[in-house]
């Protein structure tokens, strides 16, 4: 951002719309951006973050060589005019975005730079959190008034560690603990290990078959967000064999099972549904212990 040595001002738009990481309820206490300046032409110079007022698109573009001379607008871009070009534009050209900065931050030689939390960030992200429909990012506007060109990596950038990160520190919040060991009081040697990981929920199982052979079952990945109450959620279950002393590694396949349906009806309750062609299992559950650093949103 910043104008260009041919007299040309450009601008930035950037917005981290998935803050589903930060529960709900949460305090939010302090707010930073990191971003990798890559590019420069320029001696050290003041860039502002402001708040955008307004949704805006990412198209197709991508421009060439060193970027500077930019690309022909494609559809849905965000432009100098449009918010998504070529048929919604800004109502004021060049972004519209509150006055006031939300922060600032003096960037120079090519690095590594935060923009530190103030207290307008963290109004801005504890909005977005209770209101998700106005997150629409920040708009980055450096010195216009003459030559001042500054170029920061995006997330396409293929250095991971070098794309925008937005780092959030918060109090409070709470979240489902279903994560856990869940079992049926009236049976024994036999139970769930429900977990959420990263990409998804996965539940093991472990017992035994009406034959009173060992069975160890594990589910595919179920993406639920955070699970509801009295709302049954269906798992495949998989099966598979252990290692050996002469095999030790398991196969690298696992084979289709059956079926678990699962019914929170508490945060320590529940009904858990087995099924196969050759068992049908049903269980009213309880959890043995929860995850630390988790509470129960619902009583």
């Amino acid at each position: 951002m910043g104008r260009t040595q041919g007299g040309v001002v450009k601008r930035a738009v950037i917005d981290f719309g998935d803050l589903s990481a930060v529960p709900a309820g949460a305090t939010v206490t302090a707010v930073r951006v990191h971003l990798s300046l890559s590019r420069e032409n320029s001696p050290l110079n003041t860039i502002r973050l402001h708040r955008l007022q307004a949704d805006w698109g990412e198209g197709a573009s991508n421009a060439s060589a060193n970027e500077g001379g930019g690309a022909p607008s494609m559809a849905n871009d965000a432009t100098w005019i449009h918010r998504f070009y070529d048929n919604t534009p800004w109502a004021n050209p060049g972004g519209d975005f509150v006055a006031t900065a939300s922060a600032e931050f003096s960037a120079d030689a090519t690095g590594n730079y935060v923009v530190e939390s103030t207290p307008a960030l963290v109004a801005d992200v504890q909005d977005w959190l209770e209101n998700p429909a106005d997150n629409h990012g920040w708009i980055l506007v450096g010195e216009e008034a003459s030559q001042s060109t500054k170029r920061f990596n995006s997330r396409e950038n293929s250095a991971a560690d070098s794309r925008p990160m937005l780092e959030i520190e918060y109090s409070g919040g709470a979240v489902n603990d279903f994560s856990g060991p869940w079992f049926d009081p009236s049976l024994d040697g036999e139970g769930y290990l429900v977990y959420k990981t990263p990409v998804g929920w996965v539940i093991w199982y472990f017992g035994y078959t009406p034959e009173g052979e060992q069975l160890w079952l594990i589910s595919d990945l179920l993406e639920l967000g955070e699970p509801e109450l009295d709302r049954s959620y269906t798992f495949t279950m998989n099966v598979g064999e252990g290692g050996t002393f002469d095999m030790p590694a398991p196969p690298s396949t696992l084979l289709d099972w059956g079926t678990l349906e699962v019914l929170f009806t508490g945060c320590e309750s529940g009904t858990f549904v087995l099924e196969s062609s050759s068992l049908l299992k049903i269980s009213e559950v309880v959890k043995l212990v929860g995850v630390d650093g988790t509470q129960c949103l619902v009583e």
